[in-house]
């Protein structure tokens, strides 16, 4: 028996379908603000904002957070933790702990080489005027000179600069005595880079599906794991970011990875700051790459965070997932 939809009044919703749960969250929407807005189970961002000036507790947490950033010129905090990199030891470890931890991935790990990069000749200001969030995307392949072309542009190195240390500290094995660092095509706070690329390759050539990491020092993708059917079910079960999009029918998904430790030794609480900066300043790189290549991109902030960092094999706690770009053939 075919079954007739039932038109109905935005009134007769209300009183048959919408409910006393959805009542209960949404109380405060419809009101310039709600003396119980400390007390509800569920502060919907409209309550929040309409009962900020009469609440303590309804504010969002982004609020608290830019309220009890740098509120004060006496909390020494952060200067003394930018002060002590000023030593040598704490740059010379930062620098070295880096290159040796992709050192140690590509001894240790799957590595897929990258070929080199292709040379944008767009002009800058056609490419800026043409810049669109596309959603709707083909399912035909991305080439692999597109998959590296887009993360070189996105992360890549383009060049190193050397100092010299202090000569009273002893040289090491691990610190050594001549100390290099890596220019980026992205700027990052203290030059620390906390932010890592983790791409879901679904349709590109010469991948098979599954997770990939950048590793930037090197220009080569890390295996983390590649997809049986069961894990791509799942990655696509995941992926379920909305209308005009066809999960299966992106060629990369590329999710932003913020290692906390990377950068909060020096810049405490402020490095979440700097790292969400960054991951825009990365993710503008791979927007206007993908512009010039023709290709599809669009950026996601509605992907489910726990879930998508146990799918990723990150813990939660050190690694956080704080963006997402999808990439695909138009």
């Amino acid at each position: 028996m075919k079954k007739v939809k039932k038109k109905m009044t935005f009134q007769e919703f209300e009183e048959k379908e919408k409910g006393i749960i959805w009542t209960a969250i949404d109380f405060a929407s419809n009101i310039p603000a709600s003396i119980y807005s400390d007390s509800v189970g569920v502060k919907t961002p409209e309550t929040s904002y309409r009962s900020a000036v009469i609440s303590k507790n309804a504010r969002l947490i982004g609020e608290e957070y830019l309220l009890n950033a740098k509120h004060s010129s006496i909390d020494m905090s952060l200067p003394i933790g930018v002060f002590n990199y000023s030593y040598d030891i704490g740059i010379k470890t930062a620098i070295s702990n880096r290159e040796l931890s992709e050192v140690e991935e590509i001894d240790n790990s799957i590595i897929m080489r990258l070929p080199k990069y292709k040379v944008i000749k767009d002009s800058f200001s056609s490419v800026i005027r043409s810049r669109r969030s596309i959603r709707t995307m083909s399912g035909r392949k991305l080439t692999l000179e597109e998959v590296s072309t887009i993360l070189f542009y996105g992360d890549g190195v383009t060049g190193k600069f050397s100092f010299n240390g202090d000569d009273s500290l002893p040289p090491t094995e691990t610190l050594g005595g001549d100390y290099e660092s890596t220019l980026r095509t992205a700027p990052s706070g203290g030059g620390l880079y906390p932010v890592h690329l983790y791409c879901v390759i679904l349709n590109a050539e010469g991948l098979e599906k599954g997770i990939y990491q950048y590793l930037p020092l090197h220009h080569k993708l890390k295996v983390v794991r590649l997809f049986d059917e069961h894990d791509y079910e799942e990655y696509l079960r995941l992926a379920n970011f909305g209308i005009n999009i066809e999960s299966d029918k992106v060629g990369m998904a590329v999710f932003y990875v913020y290692n906390l430790y990377d950068n909060s030794r020096k810049y405490g609480d402020m490095a979440m700051q700097f790292a969400y900066i960054e991951a825009g300043e990365i993710s503008e790189n791979i927007q206007l790459t993908c512009t010039a290549l023709d290709l599809a991109v669009t950026d996601i902030g509605g992907y489910e965070k726990a879930l998508t960092e146990e799918f990723l094999g990150l813990d939660g706690l050190t690694k956080h997932l704080i963006h997402l770009t999808l990439i695909g053939n138009k």
